[in-house]
């Protein structure tokens, strides 16, 4: 009944692939064929910008600047129109009138108006000459059209609505506008190339050659090419309609022949999969490969989801150092020996930012910080060991410079990660990290009915208290001697000596050193100029010479109050200093909590 049911095949395969690629390409074509309308408008406009600039420069070089000087010097606001008719007819006016008619001649289709303004310092701007000026009088006479608009010599010129006219008056360099203004007296649109006149004794502005230039052309131009595109998307519409049907007979003959598949897997060969549903060839195949490896294909998905699962809550590295290939194979008290570098971090005041959200919101917050600083332990080679709340656990096995680097690109996804919560109104957070190399045991602990992966060794605890010294120094990344000596190479990171510290039940203190290349700029610097007269501070407070320490740490606080390591030791020399210094003191730093 369920195979008579896709023998009625109410629309075919064959016709919705020919529809599909019809479809597609037809909308391609238009795509295509807008865009490159679009290209050429840009680049038309581009090119008439350009074109207008170069006109624009090369006429101001074209100019007399004696006449021009000799004009702008008779400019006033009080000239009588005898006055101004006297000056048009002047020889300076009537070689300034043919200079910008031949500007206008070198591209005459395309510049409809060539003049010359004076942009008036403190007064406002006044025309100069027009290439119009002359012949407009005369066609006034001849007519006797008093209604004809001329820009005259003296006229106001209203730059209101031009900003980019002064903007070339204030930088004193040729600008162009960059789009059309239309012109309601003229009807026309056009955009307009401001060149300066300089005067060439003094270095002044005298005046700026202004030259519109009108979109007649473009328009030609853009209506052939939307016929063009109007055609190319015809022709392409009629070429795809015959492309979808030969593809479409394709495709159905090939359907057909893939039916015969189906039969490989009465064989037990369940390698392929079809998810589709439709009620055509496709679904035929479909309906026959499902029915026959629905079953292997949900235990097989329920496998493959429940190790990738596992995967998410022990790391794939854990189960590498175990030589195990998958969860399954891991067995209790399963234990592997290493030297490996240790990375603990933890968020700043975290307890005072949780009691101001909700529990749902402390969960976002966490995730958030955690899926930006997640992947950048895993790029730098290590793998996070564990989550304790908002602090992360994670192993280097490589070498040490993994660790140190992960450190510096987790301060600046910090960095990054604070731009985003000021943006939401958000305060800005602050992590401390700790590093140290050791030898670790990394295995499995527990018992057979809960088990669990985990690392035990002293060097967890050695840098576990370094990622709480940071709150102490005020340092983002702090690490150990035993790291620092097995860094590859030490000079290409900025490093300071912080002090010694005793973790409690040890005997051996630890040497602590501050990286810093993750301070913004400017505090990076000033701590580059102190940190050699704060390591000679710092050795003279182990060597019990606490008065000449505290001088050089008193100076050192004047300039840099805000370093807290400096502020910290000339505090301890000041205090050492007043009450004497304990017999058995070694200037070390017993470190019992967090």
């Amino acid at each position: 009944m369920m195979r008579d049911r896709f023998r009625r095949l109410p629309f075919g395969f064959k016709a919705k692939v020919i529809l599909a690629f019809f479809l597609f390409n037809a909308v391609v074509s238009t795509v295509l064929s807008v865009s490159a309308y679009r290209v050429l408008h840009e680049s038309m406009l581009r090119e008439i910008e350009e074109r207008a600039r170069n006109i624009a420069q090369l006429g101001s070089y074209l100019i007399d600047r004696s006449a021009l000087t000799r004009l702008v010097g008779k400019m006033s606001p009080s000239l009588s129109a005898q006055e101004v008719s006297a000056v048009e007819q002047s020889a300076d006016f009537k070689a300034l009138s043919a200079q910008l008619n031949r500007v206008r001649d070198v591209e005459s289709k395309l510049i409809r108006y060539a003049y010359i303004v004076r942009p008036g310092g403190g007064e406002t701007p006044r025309y100069v000459a027009d290439a119009d000026t002359l012949s407009a009088l005369e066609n006034r006479q001849r007519h006797m059209q008093p209604g004809e608009e001329i820009s005259r010599f003296n006229t106001r010129f209203d730059i209101s609505t031009f900003p980019v006219f002064r903007l070339a008056v204030e930088r004193k360099e040729c600008l162009v506008e960059k789009q059309f203004f239309y012109d309601p007296v003229y009807h026309v649109r056009s955009i307009s190339a401001y060149a300066p006149i300089m005067d060439e004794r003094s270095g002044d502005l005298l005046a700026m050659l202004c030259v519109d230039v009108v979109d007649a052309n473009v328009k030609d131009a853009l209506r052939q090419s939307r016929t063009l595109s109007v055609l190319i998307i015809g022709v392409s519409l009629v070429l795809s309609l015959i492309i979808s049907i030969i593809l479409g007979n394709f495709f159905a003959k090939s359907i057909r022949v893939l039916d015969q598949v189906v039969q490989r897997y009465t064989q037990r060969d369940f390698s392929a999969r079809s998810s589709i549903k439709s009620r055509d060839e496709i679904g035929r195949l479909s309906f026959s490969l499902n029915f026959m490896a629905e079953t292997i294909e949900g235990y097989a998905t329920r496998l493959e989801n429940l190790l990738a699962a596992y995967s998410r809550f022990v790391p794939r590295n854990f189960l590498h150092f175990l030589n195990k290939e998958s969860i399954t194979d891991v067995r209790l008290g399963d234990q592997i020996q290493k030297e490996m570098t240790i990375l603990f971090s933890d968020i700043r005041s975290f307890t005072a930012l949780s009691e101001k959200m909700t529990p749902a919101e402390n969960f976002n917050f966490i995730n958030s910080y955690l899926r930006r600083v997640g992947p950048t332990i895993r790029s730098c080679n290590g793998f996070i060991d564990k989550y304790i709340g908002d602090a992360i656990m994670a192993l280097f096995p490589a070498k040490p410079d993994d660790a140190v680097e992960a450190a510096i690109e987790m301060i600046g996804k910090v960095g990054e990660y604070n731009v985003h919560r000021s943006s939401f109104g958000y305060e800005p957070i602050g992590i401390g990290i700790g590093i140290h190399t050791g030898l670790l045991m990394l295995g499995t602990i527990g018992e057979e009915e809960r088990m669990d992966g985990s690392v035990i060794s002293d060097a967890v605890n050695v840098c576990s208290r370094l990622e709480g010294l940071t709150k102490i120094y005020g340092s983002e990344i702090i690490i150990s001697k035993e790291t620092l000596g097995k860094l590859k190479d030490p000079a290409r990171y900025r490093i300071r000596f912080l002090g010694k510290i005793q973790v409690k039940g040890k005997s051996v203190p630890v040497s602590v050193y501050e990286i810093y290349d993750g301070d913004p700029a400017e505090l990076l610097e000033r701590k580059n100029r102190s940190r050699e007269a704060l390591e000679q501070g710092i050795a003279l407070y182990f060597e019990r010479r606490v008065e000449e320490a505290l001088a050089i740490f008193s100076t050192l606080r004047k300039d840099f109050p805000e370093d807290r390591v400096i502020s910290l030791y000339a505090t301890r020399c000041e205090h050492y200093v007043r009450e004497g210094i304990p017999d058995d003191w070694t200037g070390v730093d017993i470190v019992e909590a967090k």
